[in-house]
């Protein structure tokens, strides 16, 4: 999934946490909003321990050191704590990016989006029919036309020839 907010791509690491850092930047890269000082509030660390509670083989933050690939990287839940610490405009475009992401790979959820899907395909087959009846013709067309073309080729060295 490509995550990419106000211009910035947010990288994810193997196991699907997305870049704190590249969050910072999305969001204006103002001092105020460096992740350090987003991780020292009380509602950080309570949520920490709520996600670490609730799934222990899972670690929702985790700091790597290095030039690449280094940083900080927190799952979905802190992205949207994140959002929301910096503010409203930034947690508006976060929540909108990942409800645009989900929406375009759900299936659809009602019988008629998916009667009306089904009604496309069978049209799209429909159209495909069609052109493919018309490609033939032409294939067909083609072939006695370079025919045609040929024997008038012939004909005509002949005529030059024979008189």
């Amino acid at each position: 999934m490509n995550l990419v907010i106000n211009n910035t791509e947010i990288t994810t690491d193997k196991d699907g946490r997305y870049s704190l850092n590249d969050l910072h930047k999305a969001s204006g890269g103002s001092i105020k909003d460096l992740p350090n000082k987003f991780m020292a509030g009380k509602s950080f660390n309570e949520m920490v321990s709520i996600l670490n509670a609730d799934n222990p083989a899972f670690s929702p933050i985790i700091k790597k050191k290095g030039r690449y690939g280094g940083g900080t990287w927190v799952c979905k839940e802190l992205v949207y704590k994140y959002a929301m610490w910096v503010n409203v405009d930034f947690e508006l475009k976060v929540i909108r990016k990942f409800d645009s992401i989900v929406n375009s790979i759900n299936p659809p959820s009602t019988m008629k989006a998916l009667n009306d899907l089904t009604l496309k395909i069978e049209s799209d087959k429909g159209i495909a029919s069609e052109c493919g009846k018309a490609l033939n013709n032409y294939k067909k067309v083609k072939k006695e036309n370079q025919e045609i073309w040929i024997k008038s080729i012939e004909d005509a060295q002949l005529s030059l020839f024979s008189k």
